[in-house]
C-alpha cells in the first residue's frame, strides 16, 4: 500500500501535546479559554513575541485558503435567468449548471452565496422533471468541500534506507505531471479507460485520440448500456435500442424486476413525476382513473412498495415469467402462431408462479392494451428484455406509453483486449480517467496489468484503491469546478455544466486532462462554446443556452418494430434451481454509496435506506423463510428474535432481528458463489424478498476513500464481472460464528393497527371518500374542535378555537395586538404520491446545515435529520410469531408539525421554544438550555438534541468537548449562511424553512412598493402599503423537501387563504392529522392513501392490509364483518 507523505502540509496528521504546558501554548486551548473563561484569558497573556506572529500567520493561512476557495472562474458564469448587474452580499445567485451520471446529464440549478455553491435543485426548464432532482444530486454539494479530496497531483516516490525501501507519495505541480503526460500518445501504446460519459467534449477529444491509435475501454460497474446494446445485437440493428418510457400516458404498467420509480433504474425522476401523475386522486372520479402497477421482483424496491400487486419471484425466473405472460397474451388475442406459443410455454416450465396471476393481469392490461407497458430491469438477461419489447409490440403500446430511441453503440474493447495488448507490448501506458475499476471490477486483471506496463496515471477525486496502483494521480476537479456539456439520458435535451467556484486545489476535469494528451490547446470553456455551436440548430446564443440551462433536441425514435417471433423460437429455456441448496444472489448499487462513488458523502452514510432503514452499513438481504431455514439448521444463529408472550398472541408484531439495548445484532455469514468467489457480512431480514434470493449491495468495503467512509460495510463488488450479469445463482450461506452491530433507526416495522397511515382501496374511496375520517381515536371521540368543528379553515387558523381542550388558547395575533397573523402557514403531504425516494432528507440536510452525527451515535439514538422517513409493513393475516414474507409498504414523511397546541411549548422553562404569529413553532436558539422537555413532550419525537458540537468537531473527537479538533474549515464554505449553525446543548427541529419564508415575505415588499411607487410616485415614509399587499403569493414560498420532491408530494402554503393550493388540500375529505385524538392540532397534515388493485387477481384484498390490522385491533369484537363496518 502507498502511504501519504507526512511531510506535505496538506496530507499531515493530528499533532499531539505532549505536557500541559504545551497544552497552553494551543491556539485551540487559548481560544477556548477566552470564551470560557475571560477574566483567566489574562494570565496567558505572557505569550512571546514570536509565538504570537506564529498564531497570527496561521489565522493568515486559513484566510487565505477561505479567499482562495472563493474565487471566481476565470471565465464569466452566467446565473439561470437574468443577471444581477453585480454580486449582492447576502443575496444568493443561481446558476444553471449540470452532473454527469452513468445516466446522461442531469439539469441542475446550484445556488450560490458569495461564489461558494451551497445547494443544489432541479433546473425547473428541463419541465419533465419539474425542477425536481434525485438523492445523489442533493449530496454531490459535500463532495465539493470534501477535506478528504486528492489536493492535486501526486507520483509515487521510493525511499530506501539501507536494504529497507518505502513507499510513498510525493507532491508535485499538476502542469509539470501534465507535461508529461501528453507526451505518453506521441510514444504510442496508450490505453484510456473511462467510466460512461454522455459528455459531447469526451466524445470527440476520444474519438481523435482512438483515430491517432489509442485504445478506449469504457466499463460501470452498474452497467446502463447492457440492456440497449443486447437488443441491438438481438435483431441485428446497427445502433442500440434505448428503452424510455412515457409513464403519464400509461394506466397499466407491469414491472419485470424493474426499480423504475427507484434510483436503480435510468429517468427515475421523469419517471416517478409521470407514473405518480397518474395516482393523483382528489375526489372520487379521480379514483376511477388511477393507473395500476403490477411488481415482479426478488427484491423488495420503491417500485414494489407502491405496486398495487406484486409477485415475489427470483430474479432468474423471470425469463420464464415474461414467456408465461407473452404466451398468454397471444392466447388472448387470439394468435395463430402456436409454434411460438407452445414454445414460450415450454421456457415458461420453469416458472413457480400462480398461473392465475399471469392471466389476470394479462387479461388487465389487454383492456387498454396501447395504454400498458412492460418494462424490464437493467440488470436482467438479453432474453428478457427481448421478451418485453415483443410484449410491448403485440400490445402496441410503442409509441404511445414507450419509444424506444436508437442511440450510438459504446466502445467495445474490453479488459480481455487490454491484457491481450498489454502481453503483446500494444500498450505501454495506461490513463485511467474517472471511476474506480480497481475496486468496481477486481476480476478484470487491471490491476497486474497497471504493474507490467511504463506508465499509468489516474484521474480522480481521492487517492483511492485504483490511485494505488498507479504510479501517478491527479486530483479530478468536482462538476462545480468544471466546464462541460452533454446530453440528457433521454436525449431530449443537452444540458451545460458550468463551474461555479475556481478550482479549490490544483486539480483538472478529465475535459482538460484530455484535451491536454490529444494537443488541443483550447480551454475547456472554449471546447464547451464550440461544441454547443456545433449542435445549436435554433439561434440561442451561448450565453443565454448558460442561463436558461437547456437546450432542446429532437429524438428520433425507432418507428418500425421488427418481427421478434422467429428470434424467440430459437431462444432455450432457463433450467437454474433456486432453492435452500442452491441460493440466487442478486448484486445491486447500494442506496448510501452507489457504486463506491458516494462512499466518503456522510449525508448519503447517513440518510437511511428507505426500506431497510440501515444507515453507515450494508447487509445481506435474506427472505423469512430462509431466515427461518438457517435458524432450525443452525440453532444458536440468533438470526430472529426469540418468540414472546405478546407476538405469539398476535397482540404485537415481532421485530425483524435481535436488538440488545437498542442495537441490532446481525449475525456475520459466508456467501460462497459457485465455489469459485465468496463475501462475508452481516445478514438482515427482510419481508419481501423471494425464499431463496439474497441481495448483495456493492459501493461498501472501501478501504481508500477517506475518513468518513474507510472500512464500513463489507464489499460484494468481487462478484462482479466485466460485461456479465449481476443475478448468480449456485450460492451457499454458512455462520461464521460472528456478529456485528448494524446502525437500524426503525427497530420496528409494524403500526400494530393504529391509523398512523391511513389506506384505503379506490372503490372503498369512491363509496366513501371521508374513508380517513373513519380511522383512529378521534373518530370515537368528542369533536376536537368542539361547537367550532364546521368552521372553516381560515377560523380555525387565525382564532385557535378551545375545541373540548380544558383551558383558553392564545390566537395567533400580532403581540400586543388583535390583528391576525398576516399569513398562517401550514403543509400537506400526499402519501398517495410518496415513493420513499429519501430525497427530502438529504435536501432539509443540505439547506438547514443539519449536522452528521456518526454511526456510533446512530446507535444510541442521536440522528439529527429534521425529517424522517417511517417505513411501515402490513400483512394478510398470519400467525403472531411469523415475520411476513408478502407485505405491503407504507412510506411517512414525518417533520416537526408546528402544532397549534404545542405540547412543547407548555413544558419549556425559558421559553425556547414559542409559536409565532404566523403559526409557526419557533425556536430561539440563544435561549433554550437543553432541558430536552420539549422533545419529552413532543408525540411526534421530531426534536433533535446537540448532544455535543457536531458542526464543529470531528465526529471522534466530539467527546473531548472544546478540546476535541475542530472539522477542516473547508467543509465550513458549504454551510448556508442563512441558516444558524446550532451549537451543542441546544434543540433544533424543522423550521418550515423559515428563512426561506422570510426572503420571500422580504421580496414581496419590496415588489409592492415598487409598484406602488411607480403608481403613485410616493417613496420613503408617505408610502403606505395595504396588508394584503404584502401578502406571498401562492406557491412563492417552496420549502427544502417540497421543491426536490420530484412527485409534488408535498404542498406548503398559507392556510389562511381559502385559494392556497395547501388549503384545498386540508379541505380535501382524505386529509387527517396524526395522533390527531391528542388535539395537538397539528399544521402539518396527510392525505390519505389510495391503492388501486385489481379485484379479479388472485391476492387482491377487498381493504389494504394496514387498514385490516387497524379494523382488526380497533375492532376485535368484529373481526368477521369486512372492514367496511366500521363506516
Amino acid at each position: 500500500m502507498i502511504k501519504k507523505n507526512d511531510s506535505l502540509p496538506l496530507l499531515s496528521g493530528k499533532q499531539y501535546w505532549k505536557s500541559l504546558d504545551e497544552l497552553a501554548e494551543t491556539s485551540e486551548f487559548r481560544s477556548w479559554v477566552g470564551k470560557e473563561f475571560p477574566e483567566g484569558a489574562e494570565l496567558l497573556d505572557n505569550v512571546q513575541r514570536r509565538g504570537f506572529l506564529k498564531t497570527m500567520a496561521a489565522s493568515f493561512g486559513l484566510a487565505g485558503l477561505g479567499m482562495a476557495g472563493c474565487r471566481r472562474p476565470e471565465h464569466t458564469i452566467l446565473p439561470y435567468g437574468k443577471s444581477p448587474e453585480e454580486l449582492i452580499p447576502g443575496i444568493p445567485s443561481f446558476y444553471a449548471t449540470s452532473r454527469p451520471t452513468p445516466f446522461g446529464f442531469a439539469p441542475l440549478i446550484a445556488e450560490s452565496h458569495q461564489g461558494r455553491p451551497t445547494k443544489i435543485e432541479g433546473n425547473p426548464s428541463f419541465t419533465k422533471s419539474g425542477g425536481s432532482t434525485d438523492i445523489y444530486s442533493q449530496a454531490s454539494v459535500l463532495d465539493l468541500y470534501d477535506p478528504d479530496r486528492a489536493k492535486g497531483s501526486f507520483t509515487r516516490e521510493t525511499l530506501r534506507q539501507g536494504k529497507d525501501s518505502s513507499v510513498r507519495w510525493k507532491k508535485v505541480s499538476t502542469s509539470s505531471l501534465l507535461s508529461k503526460i501528453s507526451d505518453w500518445p506521441n510514444e504510442g501504446g496508450l490505453a484510456i479507460i473511462t467510466d460512461s460519459s454522455d459528455s459531447l467534449i469526451r466524445e470527440d477529444l476520444i474519438s481523435k485520440l482512438v483515430s491517432g491509435g489509442a485504445k478506449h475501454l469504457e466499463y460501470e460497474p452498474i452497467d446502463p448500456f447492457l440492456p440497449e446494446s443486447s437488443l441491438a445485437s438481438s435483431l441485428k440493428l446497427p445502433k442500440n435500442l434505448r428503452l424510455l418510457p412515457k409513464l403519464s400516458k400509461a394506466s397499466k404498467v407491469l414491472s419485470l424486476d424493474c426499480d423504475f420509480l427507484g434510483n436503480r433504474e435510468p429517468n427515475s425522476i421523469i419517471n416517478s413525476r409521470q407514473f405518480m401523475s397518474g395516482r393523483k386522486v382528489l375526489n372520487a372520479s379521480d379514483a376511477g382513473n388511477m393507473n395500476r402497477l403490477y411488481s415482479v421482483e426478488s427484491d423488495l424496491t420503491l417500485t414494489g412498495g407502491v405496486a398495487d400487486h406484486r409477485l415475489r419471484l427470483s430474479s432468474s425466473q423471470m425469463d420464464a415469467f415474461a414467456a408465461l405472460f407473452y404466451a398468454e397474451i397471444l392466447k388472448l388475442q387470439k394468435s395463430k402462431d402456436t409454434e411460438l406459443i407452445s414454445h414460450l410455454l415450454k421456457i415458461g416450465g420453469e416458472a413457480n408462479v400462480d398461473t392465475s396471476w399471469i392471466s389476470e393481469c394479462a387479461k388487465d392490461l389487454l383492456k387498454e392494451p396501447k395504454n400498458s407497458v412492460v418494462l424490464p430491469g437493467l440488470h436482467q438477461s438479453k432474453s428478457l428484455h427481448l421478451l418485453a419489447f415483443a410484449i410491448n409490440q403485440s400490445l402496441g403500446s410503442i409509441g404511445t406509453c414507450l419509444n424506444y430511441l436508437p442511440v450510438p453503440k459504446r466502445s467495445s474493447y474490453s479488459f480481455a483486449d487490454l491484457s491481450t495488448d498489454v502481453d503483446n507490448g500494444l500498450v505501454k501506458s495506461i490513463i485511467v480517467l474517472g471511476g474506480n475499476p480497481i475496486f468496481n471490477c477486481p476480476n478484470s486483471g487491471l490491476g497486474k496489468l497497471l504493474g507490467k506496463i511504463e506508465n499509468s496515471v489516474h484521474l480522480g477525486h481521492a487517492i483511492d484503491e485504483t490511485s494505488q496502483l498507479c504510479q501517478h494521480h491527479i486530483g479530478q476537479s468536482h462538476f462545480l469546478e468544471s466546464w462541460d456539456i452533454g446530453y440528457s439520458w433521454d436525449r431530449s435535451c443537452i444540458v451545460p455544466t458550468q463551474p461555479l467556484i475556481a478550482p479549490l486545489y490544483d486539480t483538472l476535469s478529465d475535459i482538460e486532462l484530455l484535451s491536454s494528451i490529444a494537443s488541443n490547446t483550447n480551454s475547456s470553456h472554449d471546447l464547451t462554446v464550440s461544441a454547443y455551436n456545433k449542435v445549436n440548430s435554433t439561434g440561442i446564443s451561448f450565453d443565454d443556452f448558460l442561463r436558461i440551462g437547456v437546450h432542446k433536441t429532437k429524438q428520433d425514435f425507432k418507428s418500425e418494430s421488427p418481427d421478434v417471433s422467429a428470434i424467440l423460437k430459437t431462444s432455450k429455456p432457463n433450467s437454474i434451481r433456486i432453492d435452500e441448496s442452491s441460493l440466487e444472489v442478486l448484486l445491486t448499487p447500494d442506496f448510501h454509496t452507489w457504486d463506491g462513488r458516494f462512499s466518503n458523502n456522510g449525508w448519503m452514510l447517513e440518510c437511511p435506506d428507505p426500506i431497510s432503514k440501515l444507515t453507515w452499513d450494508n447487509a445481506l438481504l435474506i427472505s423469512p423463510v430462509l431466515a427461518k431455514l438457517l435458524e432450525s439448521k443452525y440453532p444458536n444463529l440468533g438470526l430472529l428474535p426469540k418468540p414472546t408472550m405478546l407476538n405469539e398472541s398476535g397482540q404485537i408484531a415481532p421485530d425483524a432481528a435481535v436488538f440488545e439495548n437498542g442495537k441490532q445484532k446481525a449475525p456475520i455469514v459466508t456467501l460462497n458463489v459457485d465455489n469459485h468467489h465468496s463475501v462475508s457480512g452481516p445478514v438482515y431480514v427482510q419481508p419481501g424478498l423471494a425464499d431463496f434470493t439474497v441481495v448483495a449491495s456493492i459501493g461498501f468495503g472501501r478501504k481508500h476513500t477517506g475518513r468518513v467512509g474507510n472500512d464500513l460495510g463489507y464489499d460484494a463488488s468481487s462478484l462482479i464481472h466485466f460485461g456479465e450479469s449481476r443475478i448468480l445463482t449456485n450460492a451457499t450461506c454458512s455462520p461464521t460464528g460472528n456478529y456485528k452491530t448494524l446502525a437500524n433507526v426503525q427497530e420496528h416495522w409494524s403500526m400494530e393497527g393504529r391509523a398512523i397511515v391511513r389506506e384505503a382501496n379506490a372503490d372503498e374511496y369512491k363509496s366513501d371518500t371521508s374513508f380517513a375520517h373513519h380511522m383512529g381515536a378521534e373518530s370515537h371521540s368528542p369533536p376536537i374542535y368542539g361547537k367550532d368543528l364546521d368552521k372553516d379553515l381560515v377560523f380555525k387558523s387565525q382564532t385557535t378555537p378551545r375545541g373540548n381542550s380544558s383551558y383558553e388558547h392564545p390566537d395567533h395575533n400580532y403581540e400586543k395586538s388583535e390583528e391576525h397573523g398576516l399569513h398562517q402557514w401550514g403543509m400537506s403531504i400526499d402519501l398517495n404520491q410518496c415513493t420513499g425516494c429519501s430525497a427530502c432528507v438529504v435536501a432539509c440536510q443540505s439547506e438547514n446545515n443539519i449536522p452528521v452525527v456518526g454511526k456510533d451515535q446512530v446507535l444510541r439514538g442521536r440522528e439529527m435529520h429534521w425529517i424522517r422517513l417511517d417505513r411501515y409493513f402490513s400483512s394478510t393475516q398470519r400467525d403472531g410469531a411469523e415475520l411476513p414474507s408478502d407485505v405491503q409498504v407504507s412510506f411517512q414523511g414525518v417533520a416537526c408539525m408546528h402544532c397549534e397546541t404545542a405540547p412543547c411549548e407548555t413544558v419549556c422553562p425559558v421559553n425556547a421554544t414559542v409559536h409565532d404569529e404566523e403559526g409557526l413553532n419557533a425556536m430561539a436558539y440563544n435561549r433554550c438550555v437543553g432541558t430536552r422537555y420539549c422533545a419529552n413532550n413532543c408525540p411526534y419525537k421530531v426534536r433533535r438534541f446537540n448532544f455535543f458540537d457536531w458542526n464543529k468537531r470531528k465526529t471522534d473527537e466530539v467527546y473531548k468537548g472544546p478540546l476535541g479538533e475542530e472539522n477542516d474549515p473547508v467543509s465550513a464554505m458549504g454551510k448556508n449562511p442563512d441558516v444558524t449553525v446550532r451549537m451543542r446543548g441546544v434543540m433544533e427541529k424543522c423550521t418550515y424553512c423559515t428563512q426561506r419564508i422570510q426572503e420571500s415575505k422580504i421580496r414581496s415588499k419590496v415588489k409592492a412598493q415598487r409598484s406602488k411607487t411607480l403608481d403613485t410616485g410616493k417613496d420613503g415614509k408617505d408610502l403606505v402599503l395595504d396588508r394584503s399587499e404584502l401578502k406571498v403569493a401562492d406557491g412563492g414560498i417552496q420549502t427544502a423537501c417540497q421543491q426536490v420532491c420530484p412527485t409534488d408530494a408535498i404542498v406548503f402554503g398559507d392556510i389562511s387563504d381559502p385559494e392556497s393550493e395547501v388549503s384545498k388540500l386540508k379541505s380535501n375529505p382524505r386529509d387527517y392529522s396524526v395522533l390527531g385524538y391528542l388535539s395537538t392540532r397539528p399544521r402539518t397534515t396527510f392525505l390519505a392513501k389510495v391503492r388501486n388493485p385489481n379485484p379479479h387477481m388472485p391476492d387482491h384484498a377487498v381493504s389494504p392490509h394496514s387498514a385490516r390490522e387497524y379494523h382488526d385491533k380497533a375492532h376485535p369484537s368484529h373481526h368477521d364483518e369486512g372492514h367496511s363496518s366500521q363506516h
